[in-house]
């Protein structure tokens, strides 16, 4: 066995054949796929086990709801092949998309990450393509850094990458957490020694209602900003990547700013968040220095100058809150 793909369900009905039918239909076939029905209370778990009855390739998993990382992790206790990748359920893989990745990797065994391009929110307003150049880049330190240049930061998703299995030995996305991927994926660059950036196959990230990146709750965007000031951190203290870190740092701020507009923000939840950045400073001859847009520079003189809990207060009076 050779792709283990793990398919994390619930609440996805509308969209679950859709899913299943584009793997299913994909011209590689060494693969498991392995549908975790996480406590859906919809017809999800029957769905699963109707394709499970008709296609030995499908597996099925019944778990109590724990979330998207525990359903991800009990996908891969499970997970036989030698590489493994992940779909969201509501979510599309194009045709083609794993035969042209596998010969890639077939045709590369040293790499551990392959990355191929992506879609995101297909079908709507906000739609844009995250594509590369095909390139393969080797070395532990090395693969980091070329990571954290090419803002891959930007892109940490779970899907659209095809991993060795051997990765995940002593990682698991961590439970009861949401953009668990910023912590996770970050940790398996690290631990990689070889990356292939594909051009082939597509990801096809759809933006629906139910999605967790349309919640905005001040504890689902703290993880996310946690996770960045600790990328940040690690950056600042790698030669090279001070640039890198700097506008990690700012991202860090916007975070800030969202989660200051969201509507069960308090000044004991600010306070925690703020804690996290209250060392981190920028100049204001860097920042003018950089190479940033001169609208940027001036959205992010006020950080520079005062502070990010006087930044972060400033804007956040000016914009509507997140609900």
């Amino acid at each position: 066995m050779k792709l283990s793909i793990i398919v994390p369900v619930y609440k996805v009905r509308r969209y679950l054949q859709r899913c299943i039918e584009s793997i299913l239909q994909q011209t590689y076939t060494d693969y498991e796929l392995i549908l975790v029905d996480d406590g859906s209370p919809d017809s999800c778990g029957a769905i699963c086990d109707r394709y499970a009855q008709e296609c030995d390739k499908v597996k099925v998993i019944h778990k109590k709801n724990g979330g998207l990382s525990s359903a991800r992790n009990a996908g891969i206790a499970a997970a036989k092949g030698e590489y493994i990748t992940f779909v969201d359920g509501d979510d599309v893989v194009a045709s083609g998309t794993y035969y042209y990745n596998m010969n890639i990797l077939r045709a590369n065994p040293d790499v551990d990450i392959l990355e191929y391009p992506v879609h995101k929110y297909y079908e709507s307003s906000r739609n844009s393509i995250i594509s590369f150049a095909p390139e393969k880049v080797s070395g532990n330190a090395a693969v980091f850094t070329d990571w954290v240049r090419r803002e891959g930061y930007e892109h940490c998703f779970a899907w659209n990458k095809i991993y060795r299995a051997d990765l995940f030995m002593f990682v698991r996305y961590p439970e009861g957490e949401v953009f668990e991927d910023t912590l996770v994926t970050p940790m398996l660059i690290e631990s990689s020694n070889t990356v292939y950036y594909s051009d082939a196959g597509f990801y096809y990230y759809y933006d629906n209602e139910g999605s967790i990146c349309n919640h905005h709750s001040f504890d689902s965007y703290f993880y996310l900003y946690r996770n960045l000031v600790t990328l940040q951190e690690k950056c600042a203290a790698i030669q090279g990547l001070e640039e890198k870190a700097d506008r990690i740092l700012l991202r860090c701020i916007d975070n800030l700013v969202d989660l200051c507009r969201c509507s069960d923000c308090n000044s004991t939840k600010l306070n925690s968040a703020l804690e996290l950045v209250k060392d981190m400073k920028m100049d204001i001859g860097k920042l003018y220095n950089s190479g940033l847009s001169v609208r940027q520079k001036i959205k992010y003189t006020p950080f520079a100058l005062f502070g990010a809990s006087f930044h972060c207060r400033l804007l956040a009076m000016f914009r509507k809150k997140l609900h």
